[in-house]
């Protein structure tokens, strides 16, 4: 503009030119040496601002003046001129009042809301101090801050620093902000500037100014992803304790340096707060992990006294199913020893009273086996012998034992999907020993005239090198309240008085000693698989059913796993068992 002005011949212009041209090198030397633009909008707004304010303000001077001499033209009273002095004076007297008040107006419209700054800080310290919860403080101090600046968004950045690491986690206060916490090297050049030149950082030096061209690519993706403008650091004795984030104003105006200056006044002011409201929220976090560490320990200590009186029950059941075929056997020994005296005996009744004696013995033999096996579950010591298996030949076997049982009862056996499963790598005898504990379950807590399902379905492995077997054993039956499903396959444990346990594999509901479904978890885990339940609850009115999970793998590892699920998911395991 400046050269242009040059091409002209007369004086005044070429007088023009020759300034607008050396107010153009300056400002270009300033930007090259501070890597900044002149602001050029917000000092032409101050410039017309300044005309606007002298221009109104000697308005009323220049009236009053004027007035009076017109009364001097019109009037010939001997006072007048000390009545005139008086007026003058009174006018300039008058004049740098009104001029301020001018001023103040004119800055508020053409160039933003004026402030000032003690009356600005009593009221921010006033309201952050009252703050005790880090969300509602950032929502304090974004919101103050915009009333004064007019900012369009804004955070709190809260930087927590451990070794060579510095955690960055943002506290939305006002806009759309990404909250996801990031972790940076603690000697990050944006945290190196931001704690040690202790004043506020914009984005546009963050963007141009060579001292950050070796700013990370991450730093760099974050700071675009916030979307923010300037950048208050918050210091405390052990570093930076945390940020104000700003984003663009509502007017498209850029920080001016008083502006920044009474950002970094009020940041430092934030110090406390913010170490308050910090010590404030891990207290509560800390309030809250006791709380559940006592609801932990309630339930831990429920559980024990639960597994308690399941191991006392467990006696005297255990006693009965005892008792029970021994006295059997003697009743028949005795019997039989009578009638051999009395040559009383014949084949049939021989035959008879064997076959009694044989059923009693194969009871007491299952009893203690059970015993045996579950002793194993607790040393670790269950010997498994894999071999190709199929899945049909062991619910076959699973199965027969129970088909009077199903026939009394008129319980429906429903297989699907087992033909169509690959043989198995499995220790045959145990996994027909585990079925066929679920099965009875089954059987026993379905009510007459029910059903019990078996499905079996492939499950491809996330990892690619072993797929899986899943078979859900399902039933119409009164199904389990959600508070057991974490005991029901505990040693000893079963759902129900223990005096109304049944030696007998036919009676609904008929508990037994609680060993059957501990032994199948125990065989099912020893196969590198997983066992549990999902029920909608107990009723012996809607009877929502069970449907008991097994999770197999097709293929043994060289050393079995113990689990196949993740172990923070629970095991909602079974029922109560035969």
């Amino acid at each position: 503009v400046g050269e242009g002005f040059l091409f002209f011949l007369d004086p005044i212009l070429n007088t023009i030119g020759q300034a607008t041209r050396l107010v153009g090198v300056f400002a270009l030397t300033t930007a090259v040496s501070s890597y900044r633009l002149i602001d050029v909008r917000t000092r032409a707004q101050r410039a017309f601002a300044m005309l606007v304010v002298v221009i109104v303000s000697a308005i009323p001077a220049t009236a009053i003046l004027l007035l009076l001499q017109w009364l001097a033209e019109q009037t010939r009273w001997e006072y007048f001129t000390l009545l005139t002095f008086v007026v003058v004076v009174l006018t300039f007297m008058g004049y740098q009042t009104f001029r301020r008040f001018i001023e103040r107006l004119i800055f508020r419209y053409f160039i933003g809301q004026e402030f000032d700054t003690s009356n600005v800080v009593r009221r921010y310290s006033q309201a952050i101090s009252r703050t005790l919860d880090v969300n509602e403080l950032s929502l304090v101090i974004i919101r103050i801050i915009s009333d004064i600046l007019a900012t369009s968004r804004g955070a709190l950045i809260l930087v927590s620093e451990e070794g060579n690491q510095a955690t960055i986690e943002p506290v939305p206060g006002m806009g759309d902000i990404d909250d996801t916490p990031v972790t940076f090297p603690r000697e990050s050049r944006l945290l190196q500037a931001l704690r040690y030149e202790r004043k506020p950082l914009q984005q546009y030096d963050l963007d141009f100014n060579p001292d950050f061209r070796d700013l990370g690519e991450p730093e760099r993706n974050w700071l675009h992803e916030q979307s923010m403008a300037l950048f208050v650091p918050i210091h405390s004795a052990g570093g930076l304790a945390g940020i104000i984030a700003l984003g663009p104003k509502r007017t498209g105006l850029i920080y001016r340096p008083n502006e920044m200056d009474l950002l970094q006044i009020l940041a430092d002011q934030t110090v406390v707060a913010l170490q308050n409201a910090r010590l404030y929220s891990e207290l509560g976090k800390q309030n809250e992990t006791n709380r559940q560490l006592n609801i932990d320990l309630r339930k831990q200590n429920e559980r024990l006294e639960i597994m308690d009186q399941a191991k006392a029950d467990f006696i005297a059941i255990a006693s009965h199913e005892l008792r029970t075929p021994l006295t059997q056997v003697k009743g028949y020994a005795d019997i039989l020893d009578a009638m051999n005296e009395e040559n009383m005996l014949t084949r049939e009744q021989t035959r008879a009273i064997i076959g009694h004696v044989n059923r009693a013995t194969t009871q007491l033999e299952n009893l203690v086996s059970a015993m045996l096996d579950a002793s194993q579950l607790d040393v670790d010591s269950m010997q498994l012998t894999f071999m190709p298996t199929q899945l049909d030949t062991v619910f076959r076997l699973a199965v027969d034992p129970l088909y009077s049982a199903m026939r009394e009862r008129r319980v429906q056996l429903k297989l699907e999907g087992i033909e169509d499963i690959p043989q198995l790598q499995l220790d045959f005898k145990r996994i027909v020993q585990a079925f066929q504990n679920l099965i009875g379950n089954a059987v026993k807590y379905t009510p007459d005239g029910g059903y019990v399902t078996v499905t079996a379905a492939l499950v491809p492995s996330q990892a690619g090198d072993n797929d899986y077997v899943e078979i859900v054993v399902s039933d119409s039956g009164i199904g389990i309240d959600e508070k057991y499903h974490s005991l029901i396959f505990e040693k000893f444990f079963r759902i129900g008085d223990s005096q109304l346990h049944s030696t007998g594999s036919t009676k609904f509901m008929g508990a037994g000693p609680g060993l059957g479904l501990p032994i199948t978890k125990g065989v099912i885990e020893a196969h590198g698989g997983r066992v549990w339940v999902e029920s909608e609850g107990e009723s012996k009115d809607a009877f929502p059913g069970s449907h008991f999970h097994v999770i197999l793998p097709l293929k043994q590892p060289v050393k079995p796993v113990e689990k196949v699920m993740p172990a923070d998911q629970p095991a909602n395991l079974i029922q109560a068992d035969s």
